[in-house]
């Protein structure tokens, strides 16, 4: 028995061995093409064919709705496959009751609470272990699905290279089992600064060390200014730190992460969220906290050595070695507005000239393969676990109403009047099967000023219309404190978009905001009854995850796009 989706945009690979030669809807693929489907086979029950447009929301509705009825199952993800294997005739009937009723067997939608940031200390003890211990039996008594756990590399790897402490997470984990709840792993390779009597998570201090004697592996800005909670994109494949590259950093912690939790990965460990950048988000640190302010455009990170060395040799590939020196030299300063520097005003700016399409590409190009590294080197790493993998893309919402949308370029997104700066980094997270969070699921457009042009509804929007596009599946999570009733309506209208219902609704979310003032009389009622009405929706989909017709299917079947990688989930 098998059943095997394709999903996504598609692109020529191969098909299965199995599906080669097997009638489909009146088509039969052969070798080298593809069909945007779902099909479900049985020696048993060969009638049992079924075609739907495919999506990777589809796949997650399939997994989970088999996983409910097999504690443990033998799960591969396999470059941008991923691999199921069944247990009969029954989860082929639970598989085909999923397609079918175009819903998953339960109308909810998992829901998270991500635990204080300094729930493990900067010296690698539990902090308020009691009280994290009441907090999670009482999110369990209400019906909570998990917890969101941030693991930081600069404690767990703080006190020299390659040498790990993973005992207060160990500690915590057991105490998260022990409630029944589960974990999402939020692996966080940046550093967090004070902030609100919360104390500074720094990288390692080793790495520091390293920074010391070479600064240039940090994020730098046009006067020098580094950025040192977070390395520079530039030596990800730099052997810089006592003979290792980033990449292989990152990639022996999730290795020994793996090892040292693998009784709980799969059961209690669900998810493992990939740390991208600052704030764990997919971007430059183009708005420091101790240096920005609200709505500057921030400032361009590309002053670091490695950072400039790469720009003049693609200047020089280019045949414009003079647009290599350095990035523009009119673009205003941290807390400036666009009209304050020639490159962002929108009618005549140097953002539309051929200088500023060149390096606004690069600049973006930088930041999307940097993703790209990361996810693809967790999913080979985490390929044989039944865990989601998953990161983080930010929303910079102000100037958005403008054409030249200043504070998303200085961030690392080319998304301008005219062209959809999000397309191909949401195409990046399909390559690599991995969910998109979103925060500011708690923020609509009337909560800014309006003359800072913002948008943060119009910015989720077009994000989630790109993974519809690419079938990415996306979860969310609020970004301030919600402390009235009117902060949780606008999640809700987020989280179901109510006025864009051809979406579908997010995968899971991600509720920010565990601590003392949560359990408070009035704020514990705000949150039950909040937490009760997010489900309100939960049973709406998107139309294109309903089974289509024999029309529909001929109409859509095959493709021979090169430019989008194909997903598959094969069950066997």
């Amino acid at each position: 028995m098998a059943v095997v989706i394709r999903m996504g945009s598609s692109c020529p690979v191969q098909w299965p061995s199995q599906i080669v030669g097997r009638q489909i809807d009146g088509t039969v693929p052969k070798h080298g093409e593809t069909l945007k489907s779902v099909c479900l086979m049985s020696e048993s029950k060969p009638q049992s064919i079924v075609t739907e447009r495919g999506s990777i929301n589809l796949a997650f509705r399939l997994k989970n709705s088999v996983l409910q009825h097999s504690k443990k199952m033998p799960f591969q993800r396999n470059g941008i496959a991923v691999v199921l294997a069944s247990q009969g005739d029954h989860t082929l009937q639970i598989a085909e009751d999923v397609i079918k009723s175009g819903r998953p067997t339960k109308t909810h939608l998992p829901f998270y609470v991500m635990l204080p940031a300094d729930t493990v200390s900067g010296s690698n003890t539990l902090n308020r272990c009691k009280a994290i211990q009441a907090g999670l039996l009482a999110l369990k008594a209400l019906g909570v699905d998990g917890v969101v756990m941030q693991v930081w590399w600069g404690i767990v790897e703080g006190d020299a290279p390659t040498k790990y402490d993973w005992s207060a997470y160990l500690t915590l984990v057991k105490l998260i089992q022990a409630a029944g709840l589960k974990v999402q792993a939020s692996m966080c390779f940046h550093g967090c600064k004070y902030r609100k009597k919360k104390p500074a998570i720094g990288l390692p201090s080793w790495v520091l060390k390293v920074g010391e004697n070479d600064p240039n592996i940090f994020f730098t800005d046009r006067v020098g200014n580094r950025y040192r909670d977070c390395l520079s994109l530039a030596v990800d494949n730099l052997p810089l730190f006592d003979g290792r590259s980033p990449l292989q950093m990152v990639s022996d912690a999730f290795k020994n992460f793996r090892e040292t939790f693998s009784d709980f990965i799969g059961d209690t460990i669900v998810e493992v969220s990939v740390g991208l950048g600052p704030d764990g988000e997919l971007r430059y640190p183009s708005f420091p906290e101790d240096t920005w302010k609200f709505p500057g455009v921030g400032e361009f990170q590309c002053y670091d050595k490695y950072m400039l060395a790469n720009l003049k040799q693609h200047s020089q590939e280019k045949g414009h070695s003079e647009w290599g020196l350095s990035g523009p030299h009119d673009a205003p300063s941290y807390c400036q507005w666009p009209h304050e520097g020639g490159f962002f005003v929108d009618n005549g700016g140097a953002w539309n000239s051929p200088y500023g399409q060149f390096f606004l590409s690069w600049y973006s190009a930088q930041l999307l393969a940097h993703g790209d590294r990361m996810l693809s080197l967790a999913a080979s790493i985490f390929k044989n676990d039944e865990v989601i993998i998953g990161g983080k893309l930010p929303v910079i919402d102000w100037w958005y109403k403008t054409k030249s949308h200043a504070a998303e370029l200085t961030s690392g997104f080319y998304n301008v009047e005219g062209r959809d700066g999000y397309d191909a980094f949401v195409e990046m997270f399909a390559k690599n099967a991995s969910l998109i969070s979103l925060p500011k699921m708690d923020v609509s457009d009337m909560d800014h000023p309006s003359e800072a042009r913002c948008s943060p509804q119009s910015v989720l929007l077009q994000i989630r219309r790109a993974s519809q596009k690419y079938g990415v599946p996306v979860a969310g999570e609020n970004s301030f404190p919600c402390g009235e009733s009117a902060a949780f309506e606008r999640i809700l209208d987020n989280v179901h978009l109510g006025n864009s219902p051809q979406l579908p609704v997010l995968t899971s979310f991600t509720f920010k905001g565990m601590g003392q003032s949560l359990y408070s009389p009035e704020n514990w009622r705000l949150f039950v009854n909040f937490y009760r009405n997010i489900d309100q929706y939960a049973s709406v989909y998107d139309k294109n995850d309903l089974p289509m017709n024999a029309e529909e299917a001929a109409s859509c079947s095959f493709s021979n796009s090169k430019h989008h990688q194909q997903q598959q989930l094969v069950e066997a």
